[in-house]
């Protein structure tokens, strides 16, 4: 396990990459002519993210919410996070962080 204060930062820089694709909504029923935005699709991935001593990215899994436009977006923000300041301590090893990737609003 990492440092909490260090799986903070490595969750903090997913969320800032953390973007919902356009056109993520759900068709809105027929006749509907309010905002389709009111339709937007929702889901938690759960992530967890291995980073080496130097915080390189060694490996990520999400655990997908059956939506494939949130579960690219949000292997997406994972990769663009990285790489990671390094661990604290000397960085000796690996860590694992695990956070949430949610799509709300």
């Amino acid at each position: 396990m990492a440092p909490s204060g260090y799986a903070d930062t490595v969750k903090g820089r997913v969320i800032a990459n953390l973007q919902r694709p356009e056109g993520a909504v759900y068709k809105p029923p027929p006749g509907y002519n309010g905002d389709p935005n009111d339709f937007k699709r929702h889901c938690y991935i759960p992530y967890e993210i291995t980073v080496d001593g130097r915080g390189q990215m060694v490996s990520f899994e999400i655990d997908p919410c059956g939506d494939e436009v949130l579960d690219q977006a949000a292997r997406q923000a994972i990769r663009r996070a990285g790489p990671f300041p390094p661990p604290p301590g000397g960085g000796e090893g690996r860590y694992t962080i695990y956070g949430t990737a949610i799509f709300l609003d």
